[in-house]
C-alpha cells in the first residue's frame, strides 16, 4: 500500500509509448455524448467573466482506488516543469500547454501539468500528481494525449463535464443547454468489491492502454492523434460553467496532417504542445 503524504492527508482529513504507429481506430468515449441537449446560439457565448452559482461542493472527497491510481496511471512526485500560456480568443480564451511530459518515450515521465480557469485565463497550479490526489486547487491536468479534470479517480474536488452530442459549434456555444449529464473522472472499475476486477483501470479503447477519463473523446486514433471537434461543458467546483474543445495536439502544419492524412511524419511534430479553447457560460 502505497504511503504518501496525499493518502495521509486524506486520512487525517476523512478517513503511457506515448505516441505509437499501432492502436485501434480511435479512443471509445465512455460518455457517448454526454446525454447533453443540443447546444446553440447566434455567437459565441464565452464572455471573460462567469455568473455566480452556488458551489457544487466545498470539501474534498477521498478518492477511490487511490493507490493503484498512482501507481497504475504512474504519478509523479515532482512538479512537472510543462508551461503554459493564454491568448485572448473573442470572449474566451487559447490556451497552449506543454504537456510533452520529457518526450514520448521517456522512462518515468514527468508529472501531469495541472492548472485551473480564471477569469484571466488558464493559470497553472504548481503542484505534484501525488499532491493533486488531496488538493481542490486545480481543476484540469495535462500529460501528453491523457486530459483529466479533478473529480472521481483524478482527484478529491467535484469537477465535471459532459460531451455534447454531434458535431456543435464552438463558436456558437452561447449557453449551457438545459439537460446534462455531467460526469466525474471515472476510468477505474468499482473499488466497493472484493473481487479480483475491482480498481482496474478501464481504457480508452485507443490500443494505447491510456485511461477512458471524461475528456478521452477528444481524440481519434487512426494513426496519430487526431482531433474528433468534440465540445465539451464542464462545471466546476464553484458551480461556474465552461465551454471546451482540443483543437490541437501537434504544431499547425503537422496538425493539418493529421486530420486530412490520419498520419504525421517522422522527426519533430511538436506533439503533446496542446491547444484548447475554451470560455466561461452565462
Amino acid at each position: 500500500m502505497r504511503s504518501s503524504p496525499a493518502s495521509a492527508l486524506l486520512a487525517a482529513g476523512f478517513a503511457l509509448l506515448a505516441l505509437c504507429a499501432c492502436g485501434s481506430d480511435e479512443p471509445a468515449d465512455p460518455f457517448g455524448a454526454g446525454g447533453a441537449g443540443a447546444g446553440g446560439g447566434a455567437s459565441d457565448g464565452g464572455g471573460g467573466s462567469a455568473a455566480e452559482p452556488g458551489p457544487a461542493c466545498l470539501e474534498p472527497t477521498p478518492v477511490p482506488c487511490e493507490d493503484e491510481v498512482f501507481q497504475q496511471m504512474n504519478l509523479q512526485s515532482d512538479v512537472a516543469p510543462g508551461e503554459l500560456s493564454n491568448e485572448q480568443d473573442g470572449g474566451g480564451f487559447r490556451s497552449l500547454i506543454d504537456a510533452t511530459a520529457g518526450g514520448a518515450f521517456a522512462a518515468e515521465p514527468h508529472a501531469y501539468v495541472y492548472a485551473r480557469f480564471t477569469e484571466g485565463g488558464l493559470e497553472k497550479v504548481e503542484i505534484s500528481d501525488e499532491a493533486s490526489l488531496g488538493s481542490m486547487d486545480w481543476d484540469i491536468a495535462f500529460r501528453r494525449y491523457v486530459v483529466r479534470i479533478n473529480s472521481g479517480h483524478s482527484g478529491p474536488s467535484c469537477v465535471t463535464a459532459a460531451r455534447l452530442p454531434g458535431t456543435p459549434d464552438y463558436d456558437a456555444l452561447a449557453e449551457a443547454p438545459g439537460e446534462l449529464r455531467l460526469r466525474s473522472d471515472e476510468y477505474f472499475t468499482s473499488d466497493t468489491s472484493d473481487t479480483s476486477d475491482s480498481c482496474a483501470l478501464i481504457p480508452d479503447g485507443s490500443g494505447l492502454e491510456s485511461p477512458a477519463t471524461a475528456l478521452s473523446g477528444y481524440w481519434k486514433y487512426p494513426g496519430c492523434v487526431q482531433m474528433s471537434g468534440a465540445v465539451y461543458v464542464l462545471q466546476l467546483a464553484d458551480g461556474r460553467r465552461l465551454k471546451l474543445t482540443v483543437t490541437h495536439f501537434y504544431d499547425e502544419e503537422n496538425q493539418a496532417k493529421c486530420q486530412e492524412t490520419g498520419a504525421v511524419p517522422m522527426g519533430d511534430t511538436g506533439a503533446a504542445n496542446l491547444q484548447i479553447r475554451w470560455a466561461f457560460l452565462p
